[in-house]
């Protein structure tokens, strides 16, 4: 990886969204030397401005990243649930020359698991009696269900080539960060593979190395609309 620049050498930091996961990146960002500008709550005025960190809700993500797009101001989303408007994105980023980073996941070790999965899911295509699932966990107040890690874990999988069903079940309960499970099954064993997030701190530093990329890809005019894949 070509050296990116550092969040103090950066714009302001706009942060959109006051739940879980935005807090945590202000917080990183204002750790590591960044400047915080406008922290937008729901149902405040606001213009893009710098580079944007989004983080808020299904209904209102296509909202704010056209916003964003419009402005010419790149932007790093973690909001899940909206990827069917993926295509609408990628047209208006395309048009105007900006760049838009999105994830459903921000953790590196998320990253390192899915392309365990996409391996395994080749391998296991080739063999015959087994079923596959997917289990998440996660907090009360999370929206979206399934999450979209483990969509985003199931579709690594089919590119790695398994082509049949996969069952994919949620659970919501306490304060939980995050848990993934895939389980391949057979009638004589079971193979499984799991991510547990130990705190919010791992998916912050992670969409922090993300907005730091995105802005380098922005300096350089390399726009587009990009996620974890391409940035490692």
């Amino acid at each position: 990886m070509t050296q990116l620049p550092l969040p103090f050498n950066m714009p302001p930091l706009e942060v959109v969204g006051a739940g879980k996961l935005g807090q945590a990146v202000a917080r990183a960002w204002s750790d590591a030397g960044g400047t915080l500008g406008l922290q937008v709550q729901a149902g405040m005025a606001w213009s893009p401005e710098g580079i944007v960190f989004e983080a808020t809700e299904p209904t209102a993500a296509l909202g704010n990243l056209s916003r964003c797009i419009e402005a010419g101001v790149p932007v790093v989303t973690g909001t899940t649930g909206w990827h069917q408007d993926l295509d609408t994105v990628k047209t208006a980023a395309s048009e105007r020359g900006t760049s838009v980073f999105w994830s459903t996941n921000f953790s590196p070790g998320v990253h390192a698991t899915n392309l365990i999965a996409q391996e395994a899911g080749r391998v296991f295509a080739l063999l015959e009696g087994y079923d596959a699932s997917i289990h998440e966990v996660h907090h009360t107040n999370k929206k979206d269900a399934p999450s979209g890690t483990a969509l985003t874990l199931k579709s690594h999988m089919e590119q790695g080539g398994w082509h049949h069903p996969v069952a994919v079940s949620s659970e919501r309960k306490g304060d939980v960060v995050g848990w993934h499970t895939l389980a391949w099954n057979s009638a004589h064993d079971a193979v499984v593979l799991q991510h547990k997030a130990k705190s919010r701190q791992g998916f912050a530093k992670g969409a922090i190395l993300a907005l730091r990329w995105t802005w380098a890809k922005h300096l350089a005019n390399d726009h587009g609309v990009y996620t974890m894949t391409d940035l490692f």
